[in-house]
């Protein structure tokens, strides 16, 4: 029996106080994009499953059509924003900074509200990640930013012929013998990175070089993690996230999809929400 005030579980619902804060959450981000030159783009809920090629560890809702095409509810935003852009609007627009505020959404009935950032030029990405941490600033909230080079755990698997998902997964009991391995897993800060390059095999040091590069903002709790693991396979490059309480607020960085190189960050509004109803209770 479901009871009339019952909803499918995952889905979300925001009123009053919560609404209001994910509006103002918003609002700001917009208010941000804009002056950063970005235009808005709504893509489909429903798209066409040959073209929602899932990179993601989570379940898509399959439907039909009605000439019978095998359709699929929006699972990831960024993979149908650079196809729209690239394919169908075509050169119709020279615009490279997209913006989008929707939800995503994954079998059987969970919903994610997002706020997302695409430029299709992967040469922006120190405007695109200091523009993450700007909509942070001006939300008053200083959650941790952790950077990796997802490419440095690639040419690890790769020179010492080890499966990459000891890295993915972290799977320490694999790789607890290999001494520069353990010491960049205790890696936090840039100086700490700094120390121990020399030690490391040639191979991965101009990786580990990059890594130093793009650590360098002025932001007080940013970690640089060489193994972080990114949540999606098309993060070939820079990777970053931010988080508080074991809770993602955001997190991007370089890809490419359908071999263009682009940069981009998501926002997961409803964990930045439910943080911000906490404060003020």
């Amino acid at each position: 029996m479901i009871l009339e005030h019952e909803i499918p579980e995952g889905s979300k619902l925001h009123f009053g106080l919560s609404a209001k804060l994910k509006r103002q959450v918003e609002n700001l981000s917009v208010e941000l994009f804009y002056k950063h030159g970005f235009e808005e783009i709504v893509s489909p809920i429903f798209v066409y499953q040959q073209h929602q090629k899932s990179f993601l560890n989570r379940n898509v809702i399959h439907l039909s059509s009605e000439k019978n095409y095998q359709v699929a509810m929006r699972n990831d935003s960024t993979i149908d924003v650079i196809r729209i852009i690239t394919k169908r609007l075509g050169r119709t627009t020279t615009q490279k900074k997209w913006f989008y505020i929707q939800p995503v959404f994954s079998y059987p009935t969970t919903e994610y509200n997002q706020i997302g950032a695409e430029c299709l030029d992967e040469k922006e990405m120190p405007e695109i990640l200091q523009l993450g941490i700007s909509i942070f600033e001006a939300l008053k909230i200083q959650p941790i930013l952790q950077v990796t080079n997802t490419r440095i755990a690639k040419l690890c698997a790769q020179e010492l012929e080890l499966d990459y998902e000891f890295f993915t997964k972290l799977n320490i009991e694999k790789i607890q013998d290999i001494d520069f391995i353990v010491k960049l897993l205790a890696v936090e800060k840039v100086r700490d990175l700094e120390s121990i390059l020399q030690i490391c095999p040639a191979f991965l040091r101009e990786e580990l070089q990059y890594l130093i590069y793009c650590c360098q903002y002025q932001y007080d709790n940013l970690i640089c993690s060489p193994f972080l693991s990114a949540p999606v396979d098309y993060y070939n490059d820079l990777f970053f996230k931010m988080f508080l309480n074991n809770s993602t607020f955001l997190a991007g960085g370089k890809y490419q999809v359908d071999g263009v190189k682009s940069c981009g960050f998501g926002i997961y509004t409803d964990g930045v929400v439910h943080y911000l109803l906490k404060q003020t209770q």
